[in-house]
């Protein structure tokens, strides 16, 4: 898990981060740790607060503002 927190980091998705999902705007708020469920942190490993809520996103779906 580590990796993938750390690979965020180096793509500039840092925890306060202004961040956007296609055309939506939000900020990183943290990271994904989980390895169980629908949604692990092995697929999904950022978290991202929005105007829709706050959600789980992959590091390919998710590029600095």
């Amino acid at each position: 898990m580590g990796k993938l927190v750390h690979a965020a980091i180096q793509r500039g998705l840092a925890i306060g981060r202004s961040v956007k999902i296609g055309t939506v705007r939000g900020i990183v708020i943290g990271y994904n740790i989980s390895r169980d469920g629908k949604f692990p942190g092995t697929q999904y490993p950022l978290l991202v607060k929005t105007e829709l809520g706050t959600a789980k996103f992959g590091l390919d779906e998710v590029k600095p503002a």
